[in-house]
């Protein structure tokens, strides 16, 4: 299979993932499966609106990659495309860090 399919199948097996967190979320804190880090570690409620929170935002950015990814590679050389995609990728996945521990804080989980 080209390299490209298999980039084009990024995107919507992210979708995927994130559906699947959304359907599943992890009903009680653990260091397995789940949104962890510290603050939402802190109480079951904290863990609780951030396992409902992150798969949103992840939802959010796989979808808008997967847009980026048609764009990109109707309008660029394939090589290029999957650079700029893959970019994109990764600076949505790490951006919902920063998004969710705000939302947290928001919600008085500090």
């Amino acid at each position: 299979m080209k390299l490209v399919y298999i980039h084009l199948m990024l995107g919507p097996l992210m979708v995927v993932l994130s559906y699947i967190f959304m359907r599943f979320p992890p009903k009680k804190i653990n260091h397995i499966y789940g949104y962890r880090t510290p603050r939402s570690m802190r109480s079951q409620e904290a863990w609780v609106c951030a396992n409902l929170y992150c798969p949103q935002a992840f939802l959010i950015v796989s979808g808008l990659t997967c847009i980026v990814q048609l764009v990109t590679y109707s309008f660029m050389p394939s090589a290029h495309a999957i650079m700029w995609s893959s970019g994109f990728l990764v600076v949505g996945l790490v951006a919902v860090i920063p998004l969710t521990e705000m939302h947290l804080k928001k919600n008085g989980f500090n």
